[in-house]
């Protein structure tokens, strides 16, 4: 799509991937699109001699990131999203990388069905919850902020649980407001997967946002985009011995946002 303006369809690649992401690494843009590494790395190059990305190490690893410093990055950023709305679902999808620790990565033995019961034994069993959000966007409707609260379990049968939340969330500019929400959960053991729904418009009419299969032995990811309306969600929950941690992904034409949720 943006091909003709890059020039060179991995430098394409590698600007979707850092606008969905924020950072990436050379062999994980190789293994993300299945393209050899040597004409990924002179794409990089490429770019950082323009001064449209940077690069810096963790540990040995060498990261890149747009310059925050590059005059056009904020138009270069709405393009990016437009070019991103435009995609075919199934194409959004490997733009999308989980942020699990590699360390939780599972071994290949592992039974899928055991790890989605042992999610929905976690979720059976949460009562408080945090989240921050942060907006990717530079426009007047993004929105950053963080946020605390309770949660009310129903559990409907052993294969529905409904979260009632409420809470208060205070804002990047220091407003303080309440919030509530109500979600459904879901187990499709038959399907191996776990189900999100939001209930905004009451239970009758449920927004489904996506569903959820094991990628670890301490990880669940969206099996694929979900568009609703003309915002694209993604989604992915860890586990870890404390909490749960559900991050989400939100892209539209007026949606540039990142939500981190840790259920407990």
């Amino acid at each position: 799509m943006l091909e003709a303006l890059c020039g060179n369809k991995n430098v394409q690649r590698i600007l979707i991937f850092l606008f969905v992401n924020g950072k990436c690494y050379g062999t994980q843009l190789h293994r993300s699109f299945k393209t050899p590494l040597t004409p990924i790395q002179k794409a990089l190059n490429r770019l950082e001699k323009g001064g449209i990305i940077i690069s810096y190490y963790e540990g040995k690893t060498r990261l890149y990131q747009f310059n925050p410093a590059y005059p056009l990055l904020e138009e270069l950023e709405q393009l990016l999203k437009k070019a991103y709305t435009l995609l075919p679902p199934h194409t959004k999808k490997t733009y999308y990388v989980s942020k699990l620790d590699l360390s939780f990565v599972a071994n290949r033995q592992e039974n899928p069905r055991k790890i989605l019961l042992t999610f929905w034994e976690k979720l059976c069993q949460v009562t408080q919850l945090t989240f921050h959000s942060t907006s990717k966007s530079k426009e007047e409707l993004g929105w950053t902020g963080r946020g605390k609260g309770e949660v009310i379990v129903n559990k409907e049968n052993d294969l529905v649980l409904i979260y009632n939340e409420k809470g208060i969330w205070l804002n990047k500019q220091g407003d303080q407001m309440n919030f509530t929400n109500v979600f459904r959960w879901t187990l499709d053991r038959h399907a191996g997967v776990i189900s999100l729904e939001h209930l905004r418009r009451g239970l009758d009419h449920p927004v489904f946002l996506f569903h959820l299969a094991p990628t670890h032995a301490h990880s669940l990811s969206s099996v694929d985009s979900h568009l609703c309306e003309e915002d694209t969600y993604f989604g992915q929950i860890h586990l870890n011995s404390n909490s749960l941690r559900l991050n989400w992904r939100v892209i539209g034409p007026k949606k540039n946002e990142e939500i981190d949720y840790y259920y407990s």
